[in-house]
């Protein structure tokens, strides 16, 4: 299967075409559409693109200045070429004609007087047709066999190798993070090279492709996405352009693959809810049917003596501390449960082990700004309060990014341990009240705001770097909190009273 090109009528000696102008570039190898004859000063508004205009010149003035602006139009409507017929108007292609179609990069082709235009055109008819219609009958075999490798057990893997085979090419399939997938014959040469050209897609607002060419070849990058995110990525280059049907085969893949990549997310979304409804199970101190729903649902549940802990990010990295927890090879071999339990916010539940705190420790310092509490081991009817001690360590404790802090350490020391009265309660209760209040009519969570300040001893750059926002918003949000609270943020007996009263109203 081959297009029709401007090069493929300059080859047809009995034309006697003579390519005068525009031959720089990939320009000769340009498919072919139509063949249009016109005698208008201006046909650029009836073109799609891809046509040869046929003229004999009759229309056009014979300044410079509307020859110029005749080839822009063309060029500009995307016309793949300009044939020039010798005739009684003109006995040569005009000079001023081919400045203008060099200029433009727009192949000019001087047409002899005794080749008709009828005849150029029915060529260029009759080769668009039959090419149409065996890309057509290509698109859908090809269509066919990939839609059969999307069913196959290994369906990213297949459709890769049956793409590369069909459009002979190679092709490379990514994950996110640029790392190889699965690889047509001979791809994996092309690996390093296409990793680092992986930004330049990124740098193209909005787009979810990019054609380049590189080292020779024309090269297509594609990004897979699932909803908003970037799941990976597909390579396929050849020393060819491809040519139509090529590309719609192409974008089916890239469908395929796409639906490949949301069926498992949907997999995987389902196995989170699964992990979550365990937890939940363990949290409420029901050891026993927690087990029985892992077992039935087929999750993990790690039995005994447990740790919990609880690790958070700040906006925007939400993502990659869940998908690294998940994937912790050390979390893995400890069968540990990985469950999301807010937004930017993943709970491990796991049997005490040798290394266990360095493990959650190194996971932490994966990813910016993370941190985390942890609880001691602690038996299957203690959990649902270690897991309360842990949270409320969480919210109060500063804890230095890539560290933890400990639930036992911070729990079980100092004055809190002793306010334990229902007066003491009733009065943090009535302390904090204004702010619950103002909490539950808006979307800022002012508590929070105010825990992460007094636990960062005032710092507003610390505070806000931790809540993913500017100092400048902090700053707002603590004129608020002060306003709420008719109090005085800046006065340290103050401060320590809103301690008090936050450690006091998190207890259970």
């Amino acid at each position: 299967m081959a297009d029709v090109t401007v090069e493929t009528l300059v080859e047809e000696t009995e034309f006697g075409l003579v390519t005068v102008a525009g031959v720089r570039g990939s320009a000769m190898k340009s498919p072919l559409t139509w063949a249009f004859i016109s005698e208008q000063g201006d046909p650029s508004p009836y073109l799609s693109g891809g046509e040869l205009i046929l003229t004999t010149g009759s229309g056009l003035g014979q300044d410079r200045a509307t020859m110029r602006h005749y080839v822009e139009q063309l060029a500009k409507a995307g016309a793949a070429a300009l044939g020039f017929g010798i005739s009684t108007f003109y006995s040569e292609v005009p000079p001023e004609l081919i400045n203008a179609a060099e200029s433009a990069g727009l192949p000019l082709l001087a047409v002899p007087a005794g080749t008709r235009f009828a005849a150029i055109s029915q060529f260029v008819t009759d080769h668009v047709s039959d090419d149409c219609q065996e890309g057509l009958q290509y698109a859908v075999a090809a269509q066919r066999d990939l839609t059969r490798a999307s069913v196959s057990p290994y369906a990213a893997r297949t459709i890769v190798e049956r793409l590369a085979k069909v459009t002979r090419s190679w092709a490379l399939l990514l994950d996110q993070d640029g790392r190889l997938r699965a690889a047509g014959p001979g791809a994996r040469l092309h690996l390093a090279r296409i990793q680092i050209d992986l930004p330049r897609l990124g740098e193209q607002s909005g787009a979810t492709s990019l054609t380049m060419n590189v080292a020779g070849e024309s090269v297509v990058l594609f990004s897979l996405n699932v909803g908003e995110r970037v799941r990976g990525y597909l390579a396929v280059g050849r020393s060819a352009p491809f040519n139509r049907a090529e590309q719609d085969v192409l974008a089916s893949a890239v469908s395929l693959l796409r639906a490949d990549l949301q069926s498992a997310s949907s997999v995987l979304d389902a196995q989170r809810r699964q992990r979550k409804a365990v937890f939940e199970a363990i949290a409420a101190g029901e050891a026993r049917l927690a087990t029985d729903i892992a077992e039935v649902l087929g999750v993990d549940c790690p039995e005994g003596n447990l740790r919990v802990a609880l690790l958070g990010v700040p906006a925007g990295y939400e993502h990659e501390l869940l998908e690294h927890a998940e994937r912790d090879r050390g979390l893995r071999t400890v069968s540990a449960l990985v469950v999301e339990w807010d937004r930017g916010r993943v709970v491990v539940v796991m049997p005490p082990a040798e290394g266990d705190i360095r493990t959650l420790e190194s996971l932490l310092r994966r990813i910016p700004h993370a941190r985390g509490a942890v609880s001691d081991p602690t038996p299957a009817q203690e959990f649902p309060e270690a897991w309360q001690q842990v949270r409320s360590v969480f919210s109060s404790a500063p804890g230095a990014a890539g560290k933890l802090a400990f639930a036992g350490d911070v729990a079980t020391s100092g004055l809190i341990r002793h306010l334990t009265s229902a007066e003491a309660r009733g009065w943090a209760d009535m302390l904090l009240a204004p702010l619950a209040e103002k909490n539950r009519a808006s979307k800022i969570d002012l508590r929070h705001t105010l825990r992460t300040f007094l636990a960062h001893n005032g710092q507003s750059d610390a505070s806000a770097a931790v809540l993913g926002i500017h100092r400048h918003t902090l700053r707002y949000r603590m004129g608020k909190v002060a306003e709420v609270l008719g109090c005085d943020i800046e006065d340290p007996t103050t401060r320590a009273e809103l301690w008090i009263a936050l450690q006091l109203t998190d207890q259970p």
